[in-house]
């Protein structure tokens, strides 16, 4: 299981031999195509789709086999707890409006739950061939913050792309991990809210079928 996995009792091949991912739709999907292609057969070959399988397959280990688990722990300790990913999904988050507290939602690409419902990962994706802008890193981090003062399960945002990250956008990155004694010498890319609370912030790029973990370096 992943639990062994993340105490280093089971290896890749135990995972790929025991973790089974299924898909649910809100919809019948008998006889449904997109652009000619059968459902199922599209939706396991989208990114959405690619990306959860790799993040619940691959990435513990990519974090765990190069040493970065205690610089990663709270995004390392909340893959186990996936329960679910779900495609546009959406977060709720309490505001604050002239005085009353309000609830609203808030979209992702992909939400990451556990059992429970709580949100644990948040994910934009850019399937272009164009370059992901500095708006859309601004817009993640933004959002994230937000939906994370609501929301301590959270404990990592993701921004992925099947080209490349402008300048831009990687500065942005930078800019929103670099702040504070924690995200420099404890924690690796992590976007600090306070003295003790915050989130991971992963850029991934996807090529040639494959996901490469950009920021952070491992």
């Amino acid at each position: 299981t992943l639990e062994e996995a993340h105490d280093g009792d089971a290896d890749k091949d135990d995972i790929e031999s025991n973790l089974r991912i299924e898909h649910h739709t809100t919809f019948d999907t008998e006889g449904l195509s997109v652009n000619g292609t059968p459902f199922s057969e599209w939706l396991h070959g989208s990114i959405q789709y690619s990306f959860a399988e790799w993040l619940v397959r691959d990435l513990l280990f990519e974090i765990r086999d190069t040493g970065h688990a205690g610089e990663l722990l709270e995004l390392y300790d909340a893959i186990p707890n996936i329960d679910r990913a779900e495609i546009n999904g959406e977060a709720e988050v309490t505001i604050e409006e002239d005085g009353d507290q309000k609830t609203e939602a808030r979209e992702f690409d992909i939400v990451f739950r556990d059992r429970m419902g709580a949100p644990l990962f948040l994910a934009e994706l850019n399937d272009s061939r164009e370059p992901t802008p500095e708006v859309t890193l601004h817009d993640l981090v933004t959002g994230a913050k937000v939906l994370r003062e609501s929301n301590p399960s959270i404990a990592a945002a993701f921004g992925v792309t099947e080209s490349f990250f402008e300048p831009g956008a990687l500065e942005t990155a930078e800019d929103a991990t670099s702040g504070g004694l924690l995200s420099r010498n404890s924690q690796k890319s992590y976007v600090k809210l306070s003295r003790k609370e915050g989130f991971h912030l992963c850029l991934i790029e996807y090529r040639d079928g494959e996901f490469h973990l950009n920021v952070p370096e491992l």
